[in-house]
């Protein structure tokens, strides 16, 4: 049975066009042996014969010569001669049959190794070629193999022998001869990424070119190999098309989200707000009525229940969307925010910020604030701290907010595990948010020493958009006393 390699150097072997010529030429050079040599290997029986004759006919001429000397020395002993002699020829063709034995099998295996490694050069699936260094920084094609020619789709005779000027597009001329100087006068691989337009396309290729120096030291030829990677390439930027237009949509859907988080907390605190607030008046007139004895049990009761629901509604309008946060933008909103957490959770909450200069971008703004909020939820539900501290601030062009805790801290890889698999989407959702607005975001978590969430975003400035028009401040101030 076949290997896949011995396959794959059987159907080269078959392909039109295939010669071994080109590949002897850079093995040859790669080897750094004389070219004569395989010649010699290509025709192993006839050069074992060859080589056995003359190696017969000297011994011959040897034996013949020392049988003269002898017998000029001691002519009258005949036998003596032809004994001498008899013994010699015996030796002679002992020896020349066992040296041509030998000699062809080495040069059968000579002859097996190159015509593999001529086979693997043509069956290998990245482009392969040789340059000749010429005067006045030309190059010619010495050889090149299949998979260069169905890369490029030009045919044999188009390209050994030619110049480069007559093989390349002008466009990719002046990279080439800068990239292959590099080479040579570094002595040294260079590699590149380029994109040529061939007789079968637009093909992008990983190129990477190693110089040969001769036995004087200088560069006189150049072995270069093509790696085709246009589909890969191709590939890439649909997926980052895909991928832009998924995030486009993502911002799209937050700011839609957003819209109408603001639009009902808006209703709660115009409408249902309002009302209730309404019939707490009423019942508080109804209570110092004259006629209200025997309801004024009743009426504390149904004034409890509604002190509860405008408290809810608070707080459901206040974690929907801060009014503050569009009125007056992510500084005072997170002050306002911390503060408010402290009270509720009696944490200690410590909040830093750097001055800013003028209102951030509103979708910096809401996401930096969605973070902080993210954060500060996990904290009270998780961290088991005493202490909190949130920074705001302005870094190397960047808006950084950093939220850390002294709480129990924990294990940033097997929580990120536990939802990607869709048991706590809290972490996906800050690094999402954090995305959409062009931030990053990183947890940094040690078992038992606490937490930091450290998120940073790009430091622009506000633009008016139709999305985040300005309109009527909301009065959305927290009036219930601390510690509730």
């Amino acid at each position: 049975m076949r290997t896949p390699l011995a396959k794959n150097i059987a159907i080269a072997s078959n392909r039109p066009g295939f010669s071994a010529n080109g590949a002897n030429k850079l093995i040859t050079t790669m080897a750094g042996s004389p070219a004569y040599l395989l010649r010699i290997a290509a025709h192993p029986v006839g050069a074992s014969l060859c080589l056995a004759l003359g190696y017969m006919v000297l011994c011959s001429a040897y034996i013949i010569l020392l049988g003269r000397v002898t017998a000029r020395e001691s002519w009258s002993i005949e036998q003596l001669h032809k004994l001498e002699l008899l013994k010699g020829l015996v030796l002679m063709l002992v020896t020349g049959v066992g040296y041509f034995a030998f000699a062809s099998y080495l040069l059968k295996r000579i002859a097996a190794q190159q015509h593999y490694l001529t086979l693997l050069f043509q069956s290998v699936s990245d482009g392969i070629f040789l340059l000749q260094v010429e005067a006045d920084e030309s190059y010619r094609f010495l050889c090149v193999n299949m998979s260069f020619l169905n890369m490029t789709g030009l045919s044999e005779e188009q390209v050994v022998g030619k110049q480069i000027d007559e093989v390349l597009p002008g466009t990719s001329l002046a990279l080439v001869r800068k990239k292959y100087h590099a080479a040579i006068l570094g002595h040294k691989t260079v590699s590149w990424d380029e994109s040529t337009s061939y007789p079968a396309g637009i093909r992008v290729g990983e190129v990477t070119v190693t110089p040969l120096a001769n036995k004087a030291g200088k560069v006189d030829q150049l072995a270069g190999v093509i790696r085709d990677v246009t589909e890969r390439k191709l590939a890439a930027e649909e997926g980052e098309a895909y991928s832009r237009k998924l995030q486009v949509l993502s911002r799209r859907l937050v700011e839609v989200q957003e819209t109408e988080r603001r639009h009902i907390a808006r209703e709660l605190h115009d409408e249902i707000g309002q009302a209730l607030t309404v019939m707490q008046l009423n019942l508080q007139v109804m209570l110092e009525s004259p006629y209200a004895d025997g309801l004024t049990l009743r009426l504390n009761e149904n004034l409890k229940v509604i002190e509860r629901l405008l408290e809810q509604v608070q707080d459901i309008s206040l974690n929907l969307r801060p009014s503050i946060l569009d009125d007056l933008g992510l500084q005072p909103a997170l002050h306002w925010y911390t503060g408010r957490q402290a009270a509720l959770l009696e944490l200690k909450i410590g909040f830093q910020s750097d001055p800013l200069d003028q209102r951030l971008d509103p979708v910096i703004e809401t996401e930096c604030f969605r973070v902080a909020q993210e954060a500060l939820t996990n904290v009270a539900r998780h961290a088991q701290a005493k202490a909190v501290t949130v920074e705001l601030r302005r870094e190397d062009g960047q808006l950084h907010l950093r939220v850390r805790d002294d709480g129990v801290g924990f294990d940033v890889a097997a929580t990120r595990e536990k939802a990607v698999r869709g048991a706590s989407l809290g972490l996906l959702s800050m690094e999402e948010r954090a995305s959409l607005a062009g931030g990053r975001l990183e947890f940094n978590s040690i078992r038992g020493r606490g937490t930091e969430v450290h998120a940073w975003f790009p430091l622009k400035w506000q633009v008016p958009t139709p999305e985040f028009a300005t309109h009527e401040p909301l009065d959305q101030t927290d009036s219930r006393p601390a510690g509730r």
